[in-house]
């Protein structure tokens, strides 16, 4: 049983720093090994294919896949976190995958690859929103921002660290008889087994259970935190009534026209790397790397600046146009070096407004009601992650370049930088009108929104 506290600063902080060191990096290794799991095909694309004779456009649909997997077992693994807890089924998600992952070493077929890639997507299902709703057990919803920033700094380190460690395995070609793409998926599989059993009979479900708190501490933090994330069980109901709504279906033409160019990106860009260097798989995946470690950056630069300005529409406008001005430059120079610089601004542009974006939904939708219609937002959106793949594959089989995947991708972001604009501008306006602060808040910051009962649905 919880009692609500009066806010204590000194108290908090001091909790909540132990908080950081306890809870955090695990949370952290485990989104690192997801982006690892999920992404490490596209610097295995050569391999693969070459010793499954796999085109472009099968090897994009294989990647692509992923996400029908992944959207049909989303509700169903957050309604069974919900039953379950956050804890167990994040740990029951790790082992899952990770098994997955390391049963991908024996494909021998597109078919089966294909099969590998949709029973990854559904075993990995509900893994970050798990993280979200456990996040909201520990950080105050005031304070929310604290480890969500985190994470959300997190996925593009995943990204440059994830591509130069499976190139660095590829290095293992031929030890035992395996080729180095199946010891890549051999080895990266069973870390999310390892911290997965390590998460369930280690991490603490709540702060009543953590034993490196003090009775007096874990009540505080029990108070400041009671009924966060309660609402999750019951949001099977509001899928009719988010369906039917008018700005569910805008703001997932928005995030389906920004992500088809990222998931495109994460996916192929081994592959231009190396068309545009003319170097070998391993090397492709290491100067892959360097677009998402200047992504890191950039998205530090813009949560920084949008939480100082307050400003939305004109963020969204000058990064998604940047980002379109890279692709467009990636794809009409001679020049690698250029074009990484071009991939880079286009990583970086696409990834940086991820934060402001969500902070837009959760501004038009609130309540109860906000969970399912921004999960339903996510959900619809995310189809870019097998439409991406897929297209810039057919794409590259047609013209075997990528020059036409690319300024498409440009284009597509040009018209989002346009769209967000008009839409962030109504936003500012449903802002003004509830008379609420313009600061950023994180994706998936959802979740902590529905403990907000008080507020009304759609504005």
């Amino acid at each position: 049983m919880s009692f609500q506290h009066a806010p204590n600063p000194a108290l908090e902080k001091k909790i909540l720093n132990r908080v950081g060191r306890r809870i955090m990096p695990v949370l952290l290794l485990g989104l690192f090994i997801s982006y690892v799991d999920r992404a490490n095909i596209g610097v295995l694309a050569e391999p693969i294919s070459n010793d499954l004779g796999l085109t472009a456009s099968t090897f994009g649909l294989a990647a692509g896949l992923f996400y029908i997997g992944y959207l049909l077992f989303e509700v169903p693994s957050n309604m069974a976190l919900a039953r379950f807890g956050a804890r167990v089924w994040i740990a029951r998600i790790m082992v899952t995958w990770g098994i997955v992952t390391m049963a991908m070493a024996t494909i021998q077929t597109d078919w089966s690859l294909n099969s590998m890639r949709m029973l990854l997507g559904a075993a990995e299902a509900g893994f970050y929103p798990g993280v979200i709703l456990y996040l909201t057990f520990w950080f105050p919803q005031r304070v929310a921002n604290r480890g969500f920033s985190i994470l959300q700094i997190g996925i593009p380190v995943s990204l440059a660290v994830a591509n130069a460690l499976t190139s660095w395995m590829l290095g293992m070609d031929g030890v035992a008889g395996l080729a180095g793409w199946r010891w890549v998926f051999l080895l990266q599989g069973l870390p999310a087994v390892l911290l997965g059993a390590y998460i369930f009979l280690f991490l603490p479900s709540r702060p009543s259970e953590a034993k490196w708190l003090d009775p007096a501490e874990q009540a505080y933090l029990e108070g400041q935190v009671a009924n966060q994330g309660s609402a999750a069980s019951h949001e099977a109901r509001y899928v009719p009534q988010a369906l039917c709504k008018p700005f569910v279906w805008v703001f997932s033409l928005l995030w389906f026209t920004i992500n088809i160019g990222f998931w495109s990106l994460t996916y192929f860009l081994p592959t231009i790397v190396r068309e545009r260097f003319e170097v070998e798989a391993a090397q492709s995946g290491l100067l892959a790397s360097i677009p998402w470690a200047f992504t890191a950056l950039a998205v530090i630069f813009v949560l920084w600046s949008t939480s100082r300005t307050g400003d939305r529409k004109w963020h969204l406008l000058i990064a998604l146009a940047v980002a379109g001005l890279g692709l467009l430059t990636a794809a009409n120079t001679q020049s690698p070096w250029l074009a990484l610089a071009g991939l880079s601004l286009g990583a970086a542009g696409m990834q940086s407004v991820v934060p402001v974006f969500w902070t837009m939904t959760s501004i038009v939708f609130s309540g109860l009601f906000a969970a399912i219609a921004i999960a339903v937002v996510n959900s619809l959106g995310n189809i870019s992650g097998l439409v991406g793949p897929w297209l810039s594959g057919v794409l590259q089989d047609a013209t075997a370049s990528s020059q036409t995947t690319l300024t498409i991708m440009a284009c597509s972001l040009f018209f989002s930088a346009a769209f967000a604009f008009v839409l962030g501008g109504y936003t500012d306006k449903v802002a003004i009108r509830r008379g609420e602060a313009s600061n950023v808040l994180l994706p998936t910051q959802k979740i902590s929104v529905t403990a907000q009962s008080s507020r009304g649905g759609e504005r």
